[in-house]
């Protein structure tokens, strides 16, 4: 059997710009550095074998510490990176409603980006992120593997192992930034054991008031970047 924690990213600009961040490189905000500090004592508890990441730099800056503090190289797997957003890629929701308002409708109605020009397809980052999670599975029988990726490609991911016909029955898997979610990879299958973990996060009451904060602005927006 194979341990695997699967961690979002933590905030980034994109993020705080409430941009389809996709495959702009963009870094970590201060937010967002608070955050991998905590994450890094988080996963302090657990012994880790293999650290795996998508090449985007907020993943890499997310994972370096512990990375660090374990002695262990950072993996990376361009399967993991988020989903590309073509001609919209990196732009921010307000920009993209100007040029095409039916992306957000979409996004809003079936909880799914479609028809995105020169972008990939959900059933593309789908079949990528299948892939790499399970050859990253197969390669480390018996061990347990620290996974950094994105909030649309974990989504795409979870989509194909829990065999939902569509994006709009896993609203209550979308990950917020720096979330944790622990599965478990046996005879060819996949087990999601807690997902969303972001607990060790809010452990005072400053980071309870950021917590609801956060929660309102999604509430509000109904539409979470990437």
């Amino acid at each position: 059997m194979t341990s695997i924690f699967l961690v979002r990213h933590a905030q980034c600009e994109g993020n705080a710009m409430n941009a389809l961040a996709g495959r702009t490189d963009f870094k970590l905000t201060k937010d967002g550095e608070d955050m991998v500090q905590k994450l890094n004592e988080e996963l302090k508890k657990y012994k880790i074998d293999n650290i795996y990441s998508s090449p985007s730099t907020r993943c890499i800056e997310t994972i370096k510490p512990i990375a660090k503090y374990l002695n262990l190289n950072i993996i990376t797997c361009k399967d993991l990176m988020e989903r590309d957003f073509g001609i919209y890629d990196g732009m921010t929701w307000d920009n993209v409603n100007k040029i095409n308002p039916k992306i957000m409708q979409n996004k809003i109605k079936f909880n799914q980006f479609i028809e995105i020009p020169e972008g990939e397809s959900n059933q593309e980052v789908e079949q990528r992120m299948k892939r790499c999670m399970t050859k990253i599975a197969e390669d480390n029988k018996g061990k347990t593997v620290l996974v950094c990726s994105h909030g649309c490609a974990i989504l795409s991911f979870f989509k194909t192992i829990l065999n939902c016909k569509n994006y709009k029955d896993l609203s209550a898997y979308s990950q917020n930034n720096a979330a944790i979610s622990i599965l478990q990879y046996d005879n060819n299958k996949f087990k999601i054991i807690k997902t969303n973990k972001t607990d060790y996060l809010y452990k005072n009451k400053e980071d309870l008031n950021v917590k609801k904060e956060n929660l309102n602005v999604r509430q509000n927006n109904k539409i979470f970047s990437s």
